[in-house]
């Protein structure tokens, strides 16, 4: 099958986070996110610990748009280029 095709099949996922979880610096980046979101709500009342988690959230889904924005523009950039090498 062409990359195309394993594509609309769903054999290759763009979001796929496998090579991502083995990248140090990203498991580095992630305990200690953890680590500092223990550290922080530890001292929280409920709401304060409440309204943390919807900025976490929030946060999330801003980081969520910020990576689809990043592949779409790398996609368009690499399509571009193979066109100009033609």
């Amino acid at each position: 099958m062409t990359t195309l095709e394993n594509l609309y099949y769903g054999n290759i996922e763009p979001c796929d986070t496998e090579t991502l979880k083995r990248n140090p610096r990203y498991i580095e980046s992630l305990n200690l996110v953890g680590r500092m979101q223990q550290e922080i709500s530890s001292g929280m009342t409920s709401e304060q610990k409440e309204l943390f988690e919807k900025y976490l959230t929030a946060s999330n889904e801003l980081a969520s748009v910020i990576a689809e924005d990043a592949f779409k523009t790398g996609f368009s950039l690499a399509m571009k280029i193979m066109i100009e090498t033609k």
